[in-house]
């Protein structure tokens, strides 16, 4: 549109997944083993993706050119078994030692990939301990969470965003550009493990948070999986920023020069109190766990020369 200033598309797609890789129970005989790997199971994921292109602005010295992708993205689990092999769900990510509080996923017929499973956080007792809604009903009857059973868990959330975007600029001035790079993903939950493993004070024998004392001073119990340690994963960034000038050089010697500057990692605006929850994976069968290996990301800054002869 607008003599090819303006341009985009709209893109609406549904992706099946079929053989996916699991383990399942087997009957003996025919099969040797109770258990096997084998191709069953089927996902789909569905949604829209848009594109946008805009030269916004175009003189003789100054130009403002800018582009977006957006997505929306829903992913499910359609069926885990078929009429050899049979699985009703499957328990995904084991959290570790100590306390062992169990899986904090779960994969299961019609369910979203990446959603978690556990119980709901309903405060302390006068001694601080955590109290969880019984059979995850909120606004209903309590219980100490170490007294829970399967009737007290439910789905509590989803680890993979529904939302994604990037967003770039490209500013030009004459000899100068500047081009700025956004980023961000929404509409997720984050399972913030260091807040379960060094956020509460009965964790014994390690370095813990001050947060342990203050934001989770309340609780004197052991760590449990429930949403209370989900927190809101949404984040926008500004992923790079891009300074260059390129001089006109009157000179057989040197036919091109561009002098440059980027910082990487400029900002994140997040409600997560967790490292850098660009870092955290949230794809794959196990997303949004905010695993205690993740690296704290840094801010970069680098200066360049090009010269073309």
């Amino acid at each position: 549109m607008f003599d090819n200033r303006l341009s985009g598309s709209l893109d609406y797609f549904i992706r099946d997944g079929r053989d996916v890789i699991s383990d399942y129970d087997a009957p003996v005989p025919p099969y040797l083993h109770q258990n096997l790997y084998t191709n069953v199971a089927t996902t789909r994921s569905n949604g829209l993706e848009l594109n946008v292109q805009w030269q916004a602005v175009k003189t003789k010295d100054f130009s403002y050119e800018t582009n977006v992708t957006a997505s929306y993205t829903k992913s499910k689990l359609v069926k885990f078994s078929n009429g050899t092999f049979t699985k009703g769900y499957m328990d995904r990510y084991g959290l570790p030692s100590p306390g062992n509080p169990g899986p904090a996923q779960r994969l299961q017929d019609g369910v979203e990939i990446g959603s978690f499973y556990g119980t709901r956080y309903a405060g302390v007792d006068e001694s601080g301990n955590l109290l969880i809604w019984k059979e995850a009903v909120v606004g209903g009857e309590t219980k100490l969470a170490k007294d829970k059973n399967d009737k007290d868990k439910a789905f509590i959330g989803t680890g993979m965003p529904k939302w994604d975007l990037s967003w770039g600029h490209t500013f030009t001035y004459k000899e100068f550009d500047l081009s700025l790079f956004f980023r961000g993903k929404f509409d997720y939950e984050i399972l913030n493990l260091y807040q379960m493993y060094y956020g509460l004070q009965a964790q014994p024998n390690v370095n813990l948070l001050k947060d342990a004392f203050t934001r989770n001073g309340h609780i004197k119990s052991e760590k449990e999986m429930c949403d209370y340690f989900l927190e809101n994963g949404n984040y926008f960034k500004l992923d790079n920023i891009t300074l260059g000038w390129n001089p006109k050089l009157n000179t057989k010697w040197i036919s091109n020069l561009r002098v440059y500057a980027t910082l990487k990692n400029a900002f994140t605006i997040t409600k997560y109190s967790g490292l850098d929850p660009a870092n955290i994976q949230s794809t794959g069968l196990e997303p949004g766990i905010g695993r205690l290996d993740v690296y704290p990301s840094t801010r970069n800054f680098s200066f360049g020369v090009q010269i073309t002869y």
